[in-house]
């Protein structure tokens, strides 16, 4: 599984860092494994990461576990829920030395599973309320722009 896959046009839509009012209820979960060799889950916002076709950036907090399993093996599952689907997103990950206050990681989606049940149907995945949306949503807006200027949708992140 080394080839680099292409996001459904729906992930795209959600994952472009544009509109994020629309999105601020949404949390993904962000899923790595711990050197005791157990999942280990971190939630994330539409503020903190940005894909395009196959590539996808990811901002941390510094020192976090999720950031520390990632650097140490170079992979993460993204787990969301969209239109009552729910989608699994392997990435391939290294972090990216950059000023600022927040670890900075780019990769590839090696990866994309879509889940329903015939049985069921998904309404959501994790929502939640900002406790200040208008603060949250300026920082996310600079996060957002942050990781763009970063080589993300110009050069070196975004291309092959």
């Amino acid at each position: 599984m080394s080839e680099a896959v292409v996001l459904p046009q729906v992930l795209g839509q959600f994952l472009d860092g544009e509109r994020l009012e629309d999105k601020q209820h949404d949390a993904m979960l962000l899923v790595t494994v711990g050197d005791d060799g157990w999942p280990y889950k971190a939630m994330i916002s539409v503020g903190e990461v940005i894909a395009k076709g196959e590539h996808l950036m990811l901002t941390l907090w510094p020192g976090t576990t999720t950031g520390n399993n990632i650097k140490r093996t170079g992979k993460a599952t993204l787990m969301l829920v969209l239109e009552g689907k729910a989608f699994d997103l392997r990435l391939k990950l290294s972090q990216k030395k950059t000023p600022g206050k927040l670890d900075v990681f780019r990769g590839t989606i090696v990866g994309v599973k879509e889940d329903v049940a015939p049985y069921a149907q998904l309404h959501s995945g994790i929502n939640y309320s900002l406790n200040e949306p208008e603060k949250e949503l300026e920082r996310w807006r600079r996060t957002i722009d942050q990781l763009q200027g970063e080589a993300a949708l110009k050069s070196e992140c975004f291309s092959r």
